[in-house]
Order: C-alpha cells, then sequence, then structure tokens
C-alpha cells in the first residue's frame, strides 16, 4: 500500500469519527434540551408533552440548519471534493 493511500483510508477514518461524534451528540442532546425546555415552563402533562415535542423540533430544525452549512458539513463528509 503506497503512503497516498494510508492517508486516504486514515481521513476517511477521521471523517467517519467525526460523523459518529456528531450523530451521537444529537441523539442525546435533543431530547436533554427538550427536557430543559419543557421544566422551564409551567405545562404539566399534555401541556408539557407539547412543549417537549416543540423543543425537540426546534433543537432538530436548528441542527439541521447547522448542518447544511458548508463549512460543517465538509467537516464531517457530507460533501466530497
Amino acid at each position: 500500500m503506497d503512503n497516498n493511500s494510508q492517508d486516504h483510508s486514515s481521513k476517511n477514518h477521521v471523517i467517519g469519527v467525526f460523523w459518529w461524534a456528531t450523530l451521537a451528540i444529537a441523539v442525546l442532546a435533543v431530547p436533554a434540551f427538550g427536557i430543559a425546555v419543557s421544566y422551564i415552563f409551567p405545562f404539566r402533562g399534555l401541556g408539557g408533552l407539547i412543549i417537549f415535542v416543540l423543543a425537540c423540533w426546534l433543537c432538530t430544525y436548528l441542527g439541521m440548519r447547522l448542518m447544511s452549512n458548508p463549512k460543517m458539513s465538509e467537516r464531517i463528509g457530507l460533501h466530497k471534493k
């Protein structure tokens, strides 16, 4: 295996690690954000559930907007050069 092939393989590995780390953080951050926001508002029961769902939706929406940023997408390997 030549040096260029090894560099490409290690770069793909690093990109894969960034992608999985981003996914793990998102999976933990979205419900955590929803729980935090639902505790801030005084609603309980169905009202709290609606606040939780809306907060999760907002967090997901903002995360998708962040990922559409070309610099962020390039960092985790969504756009190949």
